[in-house]
């Protein structure tokens, strides 16, 4: 029996800011299962910003989407048919490779199980996967911060940004956010328990980090580079520690030169720290009980903007780097 299926398939490269132009949906053969592998049909894809730099002529740590290739991404699904033992007809799924995409073939071996007791199986995209992991890893591997030091977090009410706020709170810091919103900033303040909130849309960043924080930052958990962060450099305390989780300034071209004060770092011995959540897979499990923990007990907020169709993921790609999200961004098939 022959299937197809339906994906999303690079079209151009983005000049600057992504449009729905780049992007093109195609049809596409949809093979049977051999020994070993199962059949995919995607519920939930992962909306993330790192999708953009693979779409650029000079491509990412993972390589460059070819112009008319499927674009790659995290997604959760269900195992719909299987010549694999250990994934049965009906399992759940996560796959970091196959999203953007309704359906898919491959080797059981490429999967994760994921297990529908943990909680949400979306939250494999989220909270229980490399946005949480990454979360994880920035706040708990890199900063530990300490009962009463300030901790500032820009891009704070995005998907990593969110998890990060309460990790350091829950670690008894003072933690500033940032973000590009009124809104944002009350839900900030209010549900996630930020202590001070700098909207960088409307407020000079610099001037405000010197109004609440004259003694300078003991941490500082940077999403967006560029700008932002020469603005960190200068406002850390004396052996202050950068979390560098993403450059979101540069995604899109607009900033690619360096920190013109990277001498403050010198001077201050502060530490810049780059990381992923590759780095913390080893301790996913952990980590994953931990955070399933909290939400049951009603100690992390879990936020998620949710699309719908297929058809929905360009301009949920564009929203989300627009600033036009809350938490995790996701498209529900």
């Amino acid at each position: 029996m022959s299937r197809t299926t339906r994906q999303i398939v690079l079209a151009a490269r983005p000049q600057g800011v992504p449009q729905t132009a780049d992007f093109r949906i195609e049809d596409a053969p949809l093979a049977e299962p051999g020994e070993g592998e199962v059949l995919v049909r995607n519920l939930w894809l992962s909306v993330d910003p790192y999708m953009r730099i693979a779409m650029g002529e000079e491509g990412s740590l993972h390589g460059t989407v070819p112009l008319g290739d499927p674009i790659s991404g995290g997604a959760v699904g269900e195992v719909i048919a299987s010549r694999a033992e250990a994934l049965p007809k009906g399992s759940f799924v996560m796959s970091r490779a196959h999203g953007w995409r309704e359906a898919y073939v491959v080797p059981a071996a490429d999967l994760v199980p994921v297990d529908p007791a943990t909680g949400p199986v979306q939250r494999h995209l989220g909270l229980y996967g490399l946005t949480g992991i990454t979360a994880w890893g920035g706040v708990r591997g890199v900063l530990d911060p300490q009962p009463g030091e300030t901790v500032f977090v820009n891009a704070a009410a995005g998907a990593v940004g969110s998890v990060a706020v309460q990790l350091a709170k829950a670690a008894g810091a003072r933690v500033i956010a940032s973000a590009g919103s009124a809104e944002k900033g009350a839900w900030l303040t209010g549900a996630l328990g930020a202590d001070q909130f700098i909207d960088y849309r409307e407020e000079d960043v610099a001037a405000r980090l010197a109004e609440i924080a004259p003694s300078g930052l003991d941490a500082a958990f940077d999403n967006v580079g560029g700008n932002q962060l020469e603005i960190l450099l200068d406002a850390m305390a004396p052996r202050g520690r950068i979390a560098l989780c993403g450059a979101i300034a540069r995604y899109d071209g607009a900033y690619r030169a360096g920190p013109a004060n990277l001498f403050a770092a010198i001077e201050k011995h502060v530490s810049l720290t780059g990381f992923n959540a590759g780095f913390y897979f080893d301790r996913a499990g952990e980590i994953i009980s931990e955070f399933a923990a909290l939400e049951r007990a009603g100690k992390l907020v879990v936020a998620e903007t949710v699309a719908h169709g297929l058809d929905a993921m360009p301009g949920a790609f564009i929203d989300l780097l627009a600033g036009r999200s809350r938490g995790k961004m996701l498209v529900k098939l």
